[in-house]
C-alpha cells in the first residue's frame, strides 16, 4: 500500500526529544532515510536490501545495537511505523466496509425500486381478445361500430397495449368503458335489417 500510504507522521517534538536527538547527524540521518525506505516497501525491509540501499553497514548495525530500529531474522523493524501503519490500514478497511455497506444498501434500493417496476408491469391486465372486447362494449353501448371498434382495439394492440397517452392499460375494461363515448356508432335504422321482400315478414 506504499502508494497508498505515501506518508507517515513525523512527530517533531518526539524527534527533538528523543535519544536520536543526541546522536551524530551521520546516524540521524541514515536512520530516517532507513524510515523512509521502511515506509515506501510497506513496513517489509530486509538487513541486506537496507544495506544494499543505504550503503551504510556500520551505521545500519549502530542503530539496531541502540535500539532504534530492531531484526527480527533477516527483517528489519521499526516499531512506531509499524504501529502507524496498522492503524490506518485498519481505519482504511473500516472506511471500505462502510462503503461496502453503502454500495449494498444502494443496490437493495435499486433493487427494490426494480422489482417495484416489475410489479408495476405485472399490474397490467392480459391483453384480451377481440371477441372479449366486442363483448365489454357492446354490453356498455350496442350499437357501436364494430370497425371503429376493431381499428380501436388494434391501436391499442399495436401501441404495446397502451391508450392514445402513451399509458400503459391496466384495467382494460375500464379504459374501453371510458372510451366508448368517442368511439362510432351505428344509426338506429342501420341496426334494424330490411325485409327483402314481403314474404320475409310473415316467416
Amino acid at each position: 500500500m506504499a502508494k497508498e500510504l505515501p506518508f507517515f507522521k513525523f512527530n517533531a517534538t518526539e524527534w527533538i526529544t528523543g535519544n536520536i536527538s543526541y546522536e551524530s547527524y551521520e546516524l540521524q540521518g541514515v536512520f530516517i532515510k532507513l524510515c523512509a525506505e521502511y515506509w515506501n516497501r510497506s513496513n517489509k525491509l530486509t538487513k541486506e536490501d537496507a544495506i544494499k540501499r543505504l550503503k551504510e553497514p556500520k551505521l545500519i548495525e549502530e542503530l539496531i545495537k541502540k535500539g532504534y530500529i530492531k531484526q527480527k531474522r533477516k527483517q528489519i523493524k521499526i516499531n512506531f511505523l509499524d504501529t502507524e501503519r496498522e492503524q490506518i490500514e485498519a481505519k482504511y478497511l473500516k472506511l471500505r466496509e462502510s462503503g461496502r455497506k453503502g454500495g449494498l444498501s444502494t443496490a437493495a434500493a435499486r433493487l427494490k425500486h426494480k422489482d417495484k417496476d416489475k410489479d408495476k408491469d405485472k399490474e397490467v391486465e392480459k391483453i384480451p381478445t377481440f371477441e372479449e372486447f366486442k363483448k365489454h362494449a357492446l354490453s356498455k353501448k350496442s350499437n357501436l361500430d364494430l370497425d371503429a371498434l376493431k381499428l380501436k382495439y388494434e391501436a391499442w394492440v399495436e401501441n404495446g397495449w397502451k391508450n392514445g397517452n402513451h399509458k400503459k392499460i391496466k384495467n382494460w375494461k375500464t379504459a374501453l368503458t371510458n372510451t366508448i363515448p368517442y368511439i362510432k356508432t351505428l344509426s338506429n335504422s342501420s341496426n334494424i335489417q330490411q325485409p327483402k321482400n314481403l314474404k320475409d315478414l310473415y316467416e
